[in-house]
């Protein structure tokens, strides 16, 4: 089962956006799917380096669309995604550390990573997009 089911609330209506958060949900849903067979090992690592490289992409398209329409929550969005970033890198650290021992708190972290970024500062950039695409 996916621990993050892609809604329509998430599609921007910009096909590369969209095509990167459902790019985001699967790599989350992949880890969480390893986690859940108990075949974490080693590769966990090269999960989040991914997961960290998908997203790190992802923020600077959505940031360099925030700068054209000059979106005034900007800089508060920016931080949240190097706090995102910081967040994945960490979780490495952690993971090859033996600090991390349980992927279940991981992956629970990761989808609130997600959705609660996406509740608090996608779902207004996104009302943005939209209504500069009806114009």
């Amino acid at each position: 089962m996916a621990l993050i089911e892609w809604k329509s609330e998430f599609s921007l209506g910009v096909p590369q956006v969209d095509t990167e958060h459902r790019e985001l949900i699967d790599l989350i849903n992949r880890l969480h799917q390893r986690v859940q067979l108990r075949e974490h090992d080693t590769t966990m690592v090269d999960f989040l380096e991914e997961l960290n490289a998908s997203a790190a992409k992802h923020f600077a398209h959505e940031e360099l669309m925030m700068q054209a329409r000059g979106y005034t929550a900007y800089e508060e969005h920016h931080t949240d995604h190097q706090r995102l970033l910081n967040e994945v890198t960490a979780m490495m650290f952690e993971y090859q550390d033996g600090v991390m021992n349980n992927m279940e708190v991981m992956t629970e972290r990761l989808y609130d990573w997600f959705c609660i970024h996406f509740k608090t500062h996608d779902a207004p950039l996104h009302r943005l997009v939209h209504s500069y695409i009806k114009l």
